[in-house]
């Protein structure tokens, strides 16, 4: 399939491409190659990284005591969560 480059230096991948390796716009990140007279484009997973400013008013948002919360101790919740994990290598 043919594609053009823009001035902007973008690529339309068409949508055959798109579907076959089940991308995402928007959501989906590429490692892009070149090697021996080829592009390469390869899916990557990217760990999304949350900004320490934004971090940290979730943590005082979170941490606030509202109506209806229970209160439980640091064992009991150790052992709620262990009980509804999966455990990971």
């Amino acid at each position: 399939m043919l594609t053009k480059l823009t001035r902007g230096n973008q690529i339309t991948i068409p949508k055959p491409v798109i579907e076959k390796a089940h991308l995402t716009a928007g959501s989906d990140y590429l490692d892009v190659e070149y090697r021996g007279g080829i592009i390469y484009l390869k899916p990557v997973e990217v760990e999304e990284r949350i900004v320490p400013e934004i971090f940290e008013k979730f943590q005082k948002q979170m941490l606030k005591k509202e109506g209806g919360d229970v209160l439980v101790s640091e064992a009991d919740s150790e052992t709620y969560l262990s009980k509804r994990t999966k455990k990971t290598r």
